[in-house]
């Protein structure tokens, strides 16, 4: 016998797995539609540099590849890629980046508008809040992954004990 441990996914069930697919899917779609939705009055996120996530400027930007949409297509790829683990990490990490991507944005609307929350959270578009939800859906379908857990490839004689019946 040896005392060699090595790593087994635990599968939590086909419905588990589903319900990741389906969130994947659905937060992905989310990340795709808010590139082309309005962010702010006026701009899409396919028009509006990638800048505004660290600075109050909200200018226009006419490549997709350095605007914030691009960003956001960039993470609903990542999060398609996650599907082929098993485990939903990197669905919990495109999750969190979703995350991050919306309170930068937030943070600079905040700062745009006079520090009036309720001005920046109105002049906010469904472009800007679909982020959001995409990394809650994001994050709870990364949870529904199966667990890697480490097990012994057999029990070493030493831990073997008889009860008093006899049994093993």
């Amino acid at each position: 016998m040896t005392d060699e441990i090595y790593e087994a996914e635990v599968d939590r069930g086909s419905g588990r797995q589903a319900g990741r697919i389906v969130a994947t899917l659905i937060g992905a779609a989310a990340l795709v539609a808010c590139a082309f939705l309005n962010w702010i009055p006026g701009r899409t996120g396919d028009k509006l540099t990638d800048k505004a996530l660290v600075q109050t400027d909200f200018a226009a930007q006419s490549d997709l590849i350095k605007a914030v949409g691009g960003l956001s297509i960039l993470i609903a790829l990542v999060a398609l890629l996650g599907l082929v683990d098993r485990t939903g990490w990197l669905t919990r990490l495109t999750g969190a980046a979703s995350l991050v991507v919306f309170v930068m944005f937030g943070v600079q609307a905040y700062r745009f508008y006079g520090h009036d929350l309720g001005t920046a959270a109105d002049r906010l578009r469904a472009g800007a809040w679909l982020p959001l939800a995409a990394a809650v859906v994001l994050l709870i379908g990364g949870f529904l992954g199966s667990r890697v857990v480490r097990v012994p490839t057999a029990v070493p004689a030493s831990e073997v004990r008889m009860r008093e019946d006899g049994r093993v």
